[in-house]
């Protein structure tokens, strides 16, 4: 079940916004299981104190990451001349110490031209582009700085439950 996009996006990944929705959307649905994704520069940065308070988070779930921002995730879903632009950002030191998402947003708009912050084209999510994005895995940035425990990755997430859930597809 997907709960109501509107009534439940935090608008910022700091760790008290997203607790603040997490009560929200566990109130109203107690029976679900209910799923936190975030952009892992905050807590990379340990912005708002973000890793500090998720290194002693209790009672809710585990977090999965987008590494480092949503504008990475999107990355992940190229191949090619995209894909390789995007991984020379690493050579530059970007995936140890993420730029905050403004300066890094007019670096994705060169890779995915009809990017927008905030927004998807209409047409990115193809069967092509959730392949890339399987074929991808391995290149999320790996930094952690803060040594947080019980991190997961949003991309794996999702390509767990395409794979689980059509098979035939995506295995």
């Amino acid at each position: 079940m997907f709960l109501s996009a509107e009534r439940h996006i935090a608008g910022s990944g700091y760790f008290g916004n997203l607790k603040a929705k997490y009560a929200l959307a566990h109130r109203e649905n107690r029976n679900s299981s209910i799923q936190i994704w975030t952009d892992f520069d905050l807590y990379h940065r340990n912005d708002g104190k973000s890793s500090e308070l998720y290194a002693n988070k209790q009672g809710l779930p585990d977090f999965l990451f987008s590494f480092h921002n949503f504008e990475d995730f999107i990355a992940l879903h190229t191949s090619g001349d995209e894909f390789r632009e995007w991984l020379s950002l690493g050579n530059d030191g970007y995936f140890e110490n993420p730029a905050p998402s403004p300066e890094h947003s007019e670096l994705i708009k060169k890779i995915v031209k009809a990017y927008r912050k905030g927004s998807l084209p209409a047409d990115f999510v193809t069967k092509e582009r959730l392949m890339n994005l399987k074929a991808n895995l391995s290149f999320q940035p790996k930094s952690n700085p803060h040594r947080l425990q019980n991190i997961g990755k949003f991309a794996d997430f999702l390509v767990g439950q395409l794979e689980r859930h059509h098979p035939e597809v995506f295995r």
